[in-house]
């Protein structure tokens, strides 16, 4: 197993060398492109799924199953928001979702975090701070975000819950003809919740993998699938970024290539 894990890696590294070939755009994109907004989500989830799928790496070459399942449920998750970005970018071609998605999600994370203060002020029996008064401390911190409705941001962050988004996804999929690979992903997104969450499913899954030809058989299964979506990732965003640099499309083109070895 080591050795197929090994393999991955080597194959990882070719496309990690070519992916380095991005660097000197990345500013311009940001800061300069039309699309700042949906260049720099998609920049973050090209590093950020990088970063779990070493990881699931590092847990498959120790046959740590059961941290390599809830990894893998991670990974898909960022897949899964990069795919409704993506979808809806192709819906609008601008940077409006994008730009709406980060804003209303840095504000609600925000929000969720006062409120954690609030239940921990009242675990501990200390005198609560109203939720307005915080609002108006944040905003003080965050003067561009004066201008936001509190409610307003709640409301419009369940758009984009998890939930919200899977259910965007299904709808696509069907009008487009269905895409065998993306409805993979989210049936298997669902079933590895329990894995997150300790539940019963996860423990059951657990007992077959004692069997060693099956654990290594899924460790490689994953590793091999994590490095799929990873490179799907950046093989979607540089499509897009080379709408307004040509010279991405060659970098996207050899991504591609490489992906096809998976």
């Amino acid at each position: 197993m080591i050795d197929a894990i090994e393999r991955l890696r080597d194959l990882d590294d070719q496309i990690f060398t070519v992916d380095q070939k991005l660097a000197p755009h990345i500013e311009w994109l940001i800061s300069e492109s039309p699309i700042p907004k949906t260049s720099q989500l998609f920049i973050m989830y090209i590093t950020s799924t990088n970063f779990i799928k070493n990881s699931i790496f590092d847990c498959s070459e120790t046959e740590d199953i059961y941290s390599v399942k809830i990894l893998f449920r991670s990974i898909l998750e960022h897949h899964l928001r990069f795919q409704f970005l993506f979808m809806q970018f192709g819906l609008v071609k601008d940077d409006s979702v994008s730009s709406e998605y980060y804003t209303v999600l840095e504000l609600s994370e925000h929000v969720d975090y006062l409120k954690s203060l609030q239940a921990v002020r009242l675990l501990k029996q200390m005198e609560t701070i109203d939720l307005k008064d915080m609002w108006d401390i944040l905003t003080s911190e965050y003067p561009q975000y004066k201008s936001y409705d509190r409610k307003n941001i709640e409301e419009t962050a369940k758009k984009y819950s998890t939930k919200n988004i899977i259910r965007f996804i299904e709808r696509t999929i069907k009008i487009s003809n269905s895409n065998n690979t993306l409805s993979n992903i989210l049936l298997e997104y669902s079933e590895l919740s329990s894995f997150v969450h300790g539940g019963i499913f996860a423990f059951n899954e657990m007992k077959k993998y004692s069997n060693d030809e099956k654990r290594e058989e899924e460790l490689i299964r994953l590793a091999a699938f994590s490095l799929q979506v990873a490179t799907a990732i950046k093989s979607l965003s540089l499509l897009i970024f080379s709408i307004y640099k040509k010279e991405i499309l060659e970098i996207h083109f050899e991504i591609n290539n490489l992906m096809k070895k998976i």
